[in-house]
């Protein structure tokens, strides 16, 4: 009995030695217990009261309750850890002080979790601009963590290194890859939309082909969450953006406006040169700028002044940007007159009135040029012409 106490646990006489080693060992407990009870009634507190006194916010959130709570978690099972030779030797020994070093690694890992966990929220108050897409990001570091802690604690429970276990996992990782493939290429393109920032929370997206038209609302590790203009909610995985098209309007928002592409189809029959008379006219009702000249004009060549004059006098129009009202190729169905120039406001309800105001007042007045819009024949138009 005496030799298996000794091998084992490190007691060589039955009497006197357990009762001293069992002393040494409720006192290491209770050493542990009150560190514990010290750190998180007094010490913790007593942070938290000083961090709340500054004046800026960025020790309130890196020293918040969680960070502290989970680093003040690690000391206690450290000092049982460094006690433990002095009560204990043997094969108690290593198997106590292989479940306190697991122990302690579950918390290290919790602690990077949780302060991984500030820093973002750190970026997203301080405003910058890429802190809601480092979402994705901060959950990559996050399971980095756990993975190499799982490999760490697998090391401490069969006693071998860290090197020799990766290098057994080979045939294992190839299988968990066939099982987590899609939570992996989740992963791999959320670092790529992260790092190449391609889309972050706030910008609008379309993806036809995946009835997508509208505002990203969260980017994590393994989904995208787009909110569409009818209050649709579409999730998708963050691979099926880096591997299919889709178009981000980031750039038109960022812009000094956003861009009116319209063009009407006019009669080519009702194109003509005009006379004296009908240029003076113009010129007088100042349809026309004072520069114009005569010279062989036609009334679609004086409409088109007429309606550059018109967008640069508009005040929702942003004539810094390009402004031009031009011909298209004509077709069987007309010649195409465009308008192309940037209205200043971007948002998508007063963008839509500035664009249909537009166009109706081309269409209103391109009549007193003596200019008319192709349009197909149809019963209403016979019906019309045998009122007339």
């Amino acid at each position: 009995m005496n030799e298996w106490l000794e091998r084992n646990i490190g007691v060589d006489n039955m009497d006197l030695s357990i009762w001293w080693r069992l002393a040494i060992i409720v006192g290491i407990i209770v050493a542990a217990y009150l560190v514990d009870v010290i750190l998180s009634r007094l010490f913790v507190p007593g942070i938290r009261k000083i961090v709340s006194k500054t004046s800026t916010k960025t020790d309130d959130i890196l020293l918040s309750e969680k960070v502290t709570d989970s680093f003040c978690s690690i000391l206690p099972p450290v000092l049982m850890t460094f006690a433990l030779p002095f009560a204990l030797k043997g094969t108690a020994q290593d198997v106590i002080e292989r479940f306190m070093s697991i122990y302690i690694v579950v918390n290290v890992c919790r602690f990077l979790g949780t302060f991984v966990d500030a820093l973002y929220e750190l970026f997203v108050y301080k405003g910058h601009e890429k802190a809601r897409s480092l979402k994705g990001l901060s959950q990559t570091f996050q399971v980095l963590i756990w993975f190499v802690g799982a490999i760490a604690m697998a090391s401490i429970l069969i006693n071998k290194s860290p090197l020799l276990l990766l290098g057994g996992l080979g045939a294992f990782a190839t299988v968990m890859m066939l099982v987590f493939q899609d939570s992996i290429k989740g992963l791999v393109a959320g670092v790529q939309l992260t790092v190449n920032e391609m889309l972050k929370p706030g910008d609008w997206i379309t993806m036809p082909g995946r009835n997508i038209d509208g505002v990203v609302t969260e980017v994590t590790l393994t989904t995208v969450k787009i909110q569409n203009w009818d209050n649709t909610i579409m999730t998708i995985p963050p691979y099926a953006l880096v591997t299919e098209t889709f178009q981000n309007w980031k750039g038109m928002t960022q812009s000094q406006g956003r861009r009116i592409n319209r063009s009407v189809n006019i009669n080519a029959y009702s194109v003509r040169f005009c006379t004296p008379a009908e240029f003076a006219e113009w010129k007088r009702k100042g349809y026309l700028p004072e520069s114009a000249q005569q010279e062989l004009a036609t009334n679609l060549q004086a409409f088109r002044g007429f309606l550059e004059l018109y967008l640069k006098k508009n005040p929702d129009i942003n004539i810094q940007m390009t402004l031009m009202v031009r011909q298209l190729s004509a077709s069987d169905e007309g010649i195409p007159l465009q308008l192309y120039c940037f209205s200043r406001t971007k948002v998508w309800e007063e963008y839509e009135k500035v664009q249909a105001t537009i166009v109706e007042y081309m269409l209103a007045t391109m009549s007193n040029f003596g200019i008319y819009v192709f349009q197909r024949g149809s019963s209403a138009d016979k019906l019309l012409l045998e009122n007339d």
